[in-house]
């Protein structure tokens, strides 16, 4: 008797563990059903990322070699995206441009929300003159589109990497503050802050312990659109000659110099590089929307 009361839980708690995972996979395909838009989304973004990992794997040729015989050739079975007008792999260098714009819009991303998060939280729950003072700043910053904002600051400090990141995060950031803000001011009155003010719960551990876990909703809706803003302005910046320098295989820059042949009639030395900007800020945008159907109630239809 003794034995069976020891053995019998361990025996059931697998097949409730089992249990859980499968209600949770159920849930998560019930969302997605509904969903269609988020369901698309995260389909194409498995692609992009599935791409971004494997694909320089799987594309023998080098983005950089050159090859002036081939320059200006359409697309071949050799070269299915056709060559540039050095006569280089136009998909091998679509390839690896994918992963280096993913990475930067990831990296922008993560610098706005970091930075808006932090600010919104804060100044959402303690408010006073700073609160003001700061949201006046936000205000001002937010006047000017963000793409027109990193434009300039990329004009002054010079086109890099670190510029972008840097430019396109604080452009990103009073978004991400205000979003967070109001989200804070909704929740600063409720009881269990009160609760928690009561008690004596230092300030510090209300906003990073009570309000951030109830913010993650809009943090990651927000965020995602990130994604699809810094791919389409880390794309602009560069068609304009102010993002990443070539020959570094990047798809604002493959367009912009696609769209001097186009003229000519050589149409895929931009509509492929150009086609796959598009197709990567319509993946973040629909999981971005989708997202915030799910999980902000004021959103929900």
């Amino acid at each position: 008797m003794a034995i069976e009361e020891v053995t019998r839980p361990a025996a059931v708690q697998p097949a409730a563990e089992t249990r859980q995972i499968t209600g949770r996979l159920a849930h998560l395909w019930s969302l997605l059903r509904w969903h269609p838009s988020l369901l698309a989304g995260v389909l194409l973004l498995v692609v992009i990322l599935a791409n971004a990992v494997f694909g320089p794997m799987l594309v023998e040729t080098d983005p950089l070699e050159t090859m002036p015989r081939l320059a200006r050739e359409g697309p071949s079975d050799a070269y299915p995206f056709g060559n540039d007008s050095s006569g280089r792999d136009i998909l091998s260098r679509v390839v690896h441009a994918i992963r280096l714009d993913l990475g930067v819009a990831l990296v922008v991303a993560g610098v706005a929300t970091l930075i808006g998060s932090t600010i919104g939280l804060i100044t959402g729950y303690l408010g006073g003159f700073i609160d003001q003072l700061l949201m006046r700043f936000v205000d001002i910053l937010m006047a000017f589109p963000g793409f027109l904002l990193a434009l300039t600051v990329t004009a002054v400090l010079g086109n890099n990497i670190r510029t972008i990141v840097f430019a396109l995060g604080i452009a990103y950031a009073p978004v991400m503050i205000r979003v967070v803000r109001a989200q804070v001011l909704s929740l600063r009155e409720a009881q269990f802050i009160e609760a928690s003010q009561a008690i004596g719960t230092p300030t510090w551990e209300i906003i990073f312990y009570h309000l951030l876990p109830n913010t993650y909703s809009v943090l990651l809706a927000q965020a995602t659109l990130f994604l699809a803003w810094a791919v389409l302005d880390i794309a602009g910046l560069s068609f304009l000659g102010l993002g990443i320098k070539p020959p570094t295989p990047e798809l604002g820059a493959m367009t912009a110099e696609g769209a001097e042949q186009m003229i000519s009639g050589r149409w895929w030395m931009s509509v492929f590089p150009g086609g796959f900007i598009m197709l990567m800020a319509l993946t973040f945008t629909l999981i971005g929307d989708g997202l915030r159907d799910i999980l902000d109630p004021r959103y929900q239809r």
